[in-house]
């Protein structure tokens, strides 16, 4: 296994030794160049090998506390002592035939004092992230193989997810790496793939492509022999590779599809519809959910629009209405108010939110006006940076300018991913970039939103992002691991410019967008008595136009989301026709009549008015006017708030507090302050990188619980108060079991509280699951709950242990709460009394067993 001893032995004798092979992410990239050097199909004299040794000795030096060197070749094609200075590596001859080479930490002279050197925390790979992580419910742990939760957080949301009621909204707010994706996982592992559908609406093709990945290979573990269906849906399918997906889809066995809005809006559109009508669908869950608030060059219809979808079918379904997950690391205050337009009405809306902020990333911020000065130091930062890195820039022909420059330079292990990037060329370097065989990526924003690469050590920005939303967004793709990052902003004065050009909202103005209204209303066709319910014609070309163009279609439909944000509509959608064959038709012409009705289907939306207000110019200019300048104050504090993240003169952490936190009730947003370091820190001396546990509290509303048959079996007790169930005190731990599940099988106790001592000493716990009529089960830790305890309305059992109860349990609010308590147990309100003696709600055992078995 190759290590650093090894490959000192290695290179001292190269090329007579043979690279090993190493599950280290670095090594494994030196072995593959030198393999690839000893079989002479690749140069030693390329730029991708240098940063990587320059990366093992930086490491190797934290770890031991003293200088390490390496014995390399000088002769051949290996660099010559001035090409590894280049590198910031002090070459030494030993010999004519070989150099002593050694790392030195790199200190650029246009940083300033307190910012050099630069890196050294990210080549020594400091574990700076805390575990926060819990015991996992043993539901889920059957149906994953997880044994922990990775944050309270995740706990809470994954939870939320079981049991937010049908036709609900469950907003999930969690910090990148605190696994959202398990969020959307979880209800196809648990129930299986005829369990009813998760259609999952991602952003990028990347992301569907890698996001199938990790679904698939935990599938495969849950079902090792069973046909798994494809879980992605892209461009780059067959149409019988669709038409498979359609099918599945609609026979209720695809179980789980990872696939863009444009596709739940079009091309899927139709074999949802048939599974809604049929109950075939679970979850419609919508990640990166902060997409649906944006206007500018990331305005996307199709993710706003998918609010209309979803409510078209919800009215479809025959039996019980899905549930709808929106999901992001990062939401801010307005971002919630659009979901809950959107998505809403809020009272049917709700939200989980557990927000710290990354300790890994360290912060570097550079200004340079000069291009080509600017250029050499993004290219002397390249050199000097640890692998793998990601190349950030804004504009997709930066992205290409960028690529061509690296690959000039030598950088042959480089790729470049942007928005217009082929499907099948997206794939390969999603596959190339997890198995290490990719050591950079020059992107734009569309790459890397929920890829899992949890060891990118460098985020490099050439260009300032249009938010500090964003930047926040592309410097969490490194430290995934828990270990530091390093992000290093270098831009200029345009670049400022461009960001506050792309951050512009792109917002139609009152009197224009009621003169679209206007004609759009009066080409549209009512599809109800009353007249709120219209079919709008996007193709309609209000009276200052003269055609009909993509364009004009285009702005329709931003009126209408605007509207929408607004309040003065609802968007909607209608189920499509199903087209049949007639007997006299040929295929072509049935295949020409299909294209020309789904062009007229796209084109055009159905809406519904909240009043007939609408037409009243000075109310809709009134309500427009206030989306307008809800949109704008927005922009604007992102302004502000990136002009102080390129002065460097404000904490970082206290520029994102500002951006996410939030006091809206039933919206609250609290977040853990934490920075791996930045140009404050440094110049103070001291990072902040301790917070607080996060705090994460479940939902609230939950599917009602009768407690009837516990009333009618224990008529004496009063379910509004904890039931005490005493025990005698050397009961075995296998006869508790019993007894919960009587509670669990019987009377529908869906949340266990115990001891993690109990819990690890007791096998039985982890099938406790199985007796429960739903198959979900939470299992809470006593000890965890002196954090605070679960919000969930459930019928709950608590077993107790110890010389007295806790007194927040018997003011615990749950339609029914049972206490298995030992009969020596005190009462905290009467001191020297036992609560046996005292409680007037008292259940004895035998009667509860009596009544579970009845």
């Amino acid at each position: 296994m190759l290590d650093f001893d090894e490959l000192y032995g290695m290179l001292a004798r190269w090329p007579s030794t043979p690279p090993e092979s190493s599950v280290d992410g670095v090594f494994s990239r030196i072995g593959q160049i030198l393999s690839k050097a000893a079989a002479g199909v690749s140069s030693i004299g390329q730029a991708d090998l240098p940063p990587l040794l320059r990366q093992v000795m930086r490491r190797q030096s934290h770890r031991t506390g003293h200088p390490a060197r390496l014995r390399v070749p000088a002769t051949g094609d290996w660099p010559t002592r001035d090409r590894w200075a280049e590198f910031g590596i002090r070459a030494q001859s030993i010999s004519g035939a070989q150099f002593l080479i050694e790392a030195m930490p790199w200190s650029p002279s246009w940083m300033s004092d307190p910012d050099v050197p630069v890196f050294e925390d990210a080549y020594g790979e400091r574990e700076v992230r805390l575990d926060w992580s819990v015991a996992i419910d043993p539901f889920l742990e059957a149906a994953s193989g997880f044994g922990s939760y990775v944050s309270p957080g995740q706990r809470e949301a994954v939870r939320s997810a079981f049991l937010i009621p049908a036709g609900e909204t469950l907003i999930v707010s969690l910090p990148t790496g605190s696994g959202k994706s398990f969020v959307a996982q979880a209800p196809t592992l648990v129930r299986g793939l005829e369990g009813g559908l998760t259609i999952c609406v991602v952003p990028t093709t990347a992301l569907a492509l890698d996001q199938a990945r990790q679904t698939t290979e935990l599938l495969r573990l849950r079902h090792p022999r069973r046909r798994l269906p494809a879980l992605a849906w892209h461009a780059g399918l067959s149409e019988h590779e669709r038409n498979e997906i359609r099918t599945a889809i609609r026979e209720g066995r695809q179980g789980i599809l990872f696939c863009s809005p444009e596709a739940v809006t079009r091309g899927l559109l139709a074999a949802l519809y048939d599974a809604a009508r049929d109950g075939l669908i679970a979850y419609l869950v919508v990640d990166e959910a902060h997409l649906v608030s944006q206007w500018g060059d990331g305005f996307r219809p199709a993710f706003q629009m998918l609010a209309g979808v979803r409510r078209g079918l919800l009215a479809a379904c025959a039996s019980e209405p899905f549930r709808t997950i929106l999901m992001s690391a990062t939401l801010a205050p307005e971002t919630v108010e659009t979901i809950d337009a959107l998505f809403g009405p809020a009272t049917s809306v709700q939200m989980i939110a557990s927000i710290y902020l990354r300790p890994e990333p360290q912060y570097w911020i550079h200004r340079e006006n000069d291009r080509r000065t600017k250029d050499d130091k993004i290219l002397e930062a390249v050199r000097h940076a640890p692998r793998p890195f990601i190349l950030y820039v804004t504009k997709r022909e930066d992205a290409r300018r960028w690529f061509s420059v690296l690959r000039r330079a030598g950088y042959l292990r480089t790729e470049c991913f942007y928005g217009e990037t082929p499907d099948a060329e997206r794939a390969r370097i999603i596959d190339e970039w997890a198995a290490n065989r990719i050591d950079g990526i020059v992107a734009t924003s569309a790459f890397g939103v929920g890829i899992d690469k949890r060891d990118v050590r460098a985020v490099i920005h050439a260009a300032v992002p249009e938010t500090i939303d964003r930047f926040y967004q592309e410097v969490g793709r490194g430290g995934r691991d828990g270990r530091s990052s390093a992000s290093l902003l270098i831009y200029s004065s345009s670049d400022r410019e461009t960001a506050d050009t792309m951050n512009s909202p792109g917002l139609i103005g009152e009197e224009l967008a009621f003169e679209r209204w206007s004609s759009m209303f009066a080409a549209s066709k009512p599809l109800d008595p009353t007249g709120s319910l219209l079919e709008i014609d996007l193709d309609t070309v209000p009276p200052r136009l003269r055609q009909q163009s993509d364009y004009n279609a285009a702005w329709n439909m931003r009126t209408l989301i605007m509207m929408a944000r607004a309040g003065l509509l609802d968007l909607e959608s209608r189920p499509p026709e199903k087209l049949s064959r007639d007997d006299n038709e040929d295929e072509r012409s049935f295949e020409s009549r299909s294209g020309q009705y789904w062009e007229s289907y796209f084109r055009r939306v159905v809406v519904r008015m909240h009043s007939f207000a609408h037409r009243d110019q000075a109310y809709f200019d009134g309500k427009v006017a206030e989306e307008r300048l809800r949109s704008s104050k927005s922009a604007f504090f992102n302004r502000e708030l990136l002009d102080e993240l390129t002065s460097g003169e404000t904490e970082v952490s206290l520029l994102l507090d500002r951006l996410y936190r939030s006091h809206a009730p039933g919206r609250s947003l609290v977040v853990a302050r934490a920075c791996g370091g930045c140009p404050v820190h440094r110049r103070l001396g001291a990072p902040d990188l301790h917070y607080g546990r996060p705090i994460a509290r479940g939902i609230e509303r939950v599917d009602p619980f009768d407690p009837m048959y516990f009333r009618e079996r224990f008529p004496h007790v009063d379910v509004r108060a904890p039931v005490i169930v005493p025990l005698p005190d050397q009961m075995s731990t296998s006869a508790i079991v019993e007894l919960l599940e009587d509670l669990i099988g019987s009377f529908g106790v869906m949340e266990i509280a115990l001891s993690e001592q109990f819990r690890k000493q007791t096998n039985g716990v982890r099938r406790l699951h199985t007796r429960s009529r739903s198959g979900i089960l939470l299992v809470q830790s006593l000890e965890d709950e002196r954090f605070g305890h679960s919000s969930y309305r459930l019928a709950r059992a608590t077993v107790l242990s110890g010389a007295k109860v806790p007194m927040s349990l018997l003011l615990m609010d749950r339609p029914l709460h049972v206490l298995l308590a030992p009969m020596s147990m005190q009462d905290p309100f009467n001191a020297g009394r036992l609560l046996m003696e005292t409680g007037t709600n008292v259940l004895p055992l035998d009667l509860l067993k009596i009544g579970a078995r009845a």
